[in-house]
């Protein structure tokens, strides 16, 4: 939750705005934290129910879950920014594949942590807990992703996290640039950095960040030397933002190639966020196809409507349905988000 709202590219780029206008969190600076750390956090309240849920179809009773997470950033030169994020949640069932969910049984637990300072032009980060998706600085899509779909699903799954280091670049014609290796075996001694018994991805992106429109692409590989099913994934995307309607419309394509005899799949997806009133409309389309299995292949549809109460409180009510492989049936969920930012 706390790591899909601010990714550590953006937040490198705002980072000495940010706390040059955000208040201590300490009166006292000498008993508690330095004058240039922030604490910012979220917590999501979801309440819903989803028709023929869950892979036994038993699971379509209304109920509740919630996800919690702190972002706690520090500069010491108003250049750099050091990030923890702790997280936790309770999320099961078939809302757990909602973009906010978490899980965790309420035991509260360091999900990201480190360091990232600029180098002329470029971003560099290091840290003991970096996400393979937190080191990005191509936009493949501009679409919100708060809601039950989303865009690159293979590319950028930020499924793998541990020691890792990423280098991001960026210049006024709005090229970008980055790439970052992270170890999953990093945090075992008998396995190490780059070890032969662990997994390491490698994620590669270049875009083009321009004024209402841009796009990416991004290469990512994971080796699979830990006995997991390596892979190779490539895929793109572009954002469009017309002067003549306050939308923005996005078109992502991610592939994915695991080792092996496991079947290659392709994602494509469309996302449409609008401007309608006080809030924003939003809709999503993705199809999955998964080579040589007619019964893998799913579909999926969202739309959603996000309304700020006020500056700290949105509801997001929405409705999706997403093709259950294992079933046959469509899982069809009308689902409340309340979303609390402090």
């Amino acid at each position: 939750m706390c790591e899909d709202t601010m990714k550590l590219f953006q937040r490198l780029l705002v980072a000495p705005a940010a706390l040059g206008l955000m208040a201590p969190v300490a009166a006292n600076a000498d008993a508690a934290f330095t004058s240039t750390t922030t604490l910012s956090g979220s917590a999501v309240f979801t309440v819903g129910s989803v028709a023929d849920g869950g892979t036994t179809d038993k699971e379509e009773e209304l109920y509740m879950q919630y996800a919690y997470g702190l972002d706690i950033n520090t500069s010491f030169t108003g250049e750099d920014l050091f990030t923890a994020g702790i997280i936790t949640g309770n999320a099961s069932g078939p809302l757990a594949s909602m973009d906010s969910a978490e899980t965790g049984g309420g035991t509260l637990s360091v999900s990201s942590l480190y360091y990232a300072f600029p180098i002329g032009d470029l971003s560099v980060t290091a840290g003991p807990l970096v996400d393979q998706d937190d080191v990005v600085a191509a936009t493949t899509s501009a679409y919100s992703d708060a809601f039950r779909l989303g865009s690159m699903p293979y590319s950028l799954a930020g499924d793998e996290t541990g020691p890792g280091v990423g280098v991001a670049y960026s210049n006024d014609n709005g090229v970008v640039a980055s790439a970052s290796f992270v170890s999953v075996g990093g945090t075992d001694a008998t396995v190490g950095i780059g070890g032969d018994n662990g997994d390491d991805v490698t994620t590669v992106t270049l875009g083009y960040n321009g004024d209402g429109f841009g796009g990416g692409l991004v290469i990512a590989s994971n080796d699979g030397e830990a006995g997991t099913t390596g892979y190779d994934t490539f895929g793109g995307g572009i954002y469009y933002s017309p002067e003549s309607i306050p939308a923005t419309i996005s078109v992502a394509y991610d592939t994915k190639d695991p080792e092996g005899t496991a079947a290659d799949e392709t994602d494509l997806f469309v996302g449409i966020d609008y401007e309608v009133g006080p809030g924003t409309l939003s809709a999503a389309y993705n199809s999955t196809d998964v080579d040589g299995s007619d019964s893998l292949d799913s579909t999926g549809f969202e739309v959603s409507y996000t309304y700020a109460v006020n500056d700290s409180v949105t509801i997001t009510p929405g409705f999706f349905t997403v093709e259950d492989t294992s079933t046959g049936d469509d899982d069809s969920g009308v689902v409340v988000e309340t979303v609390f930012s402090f």
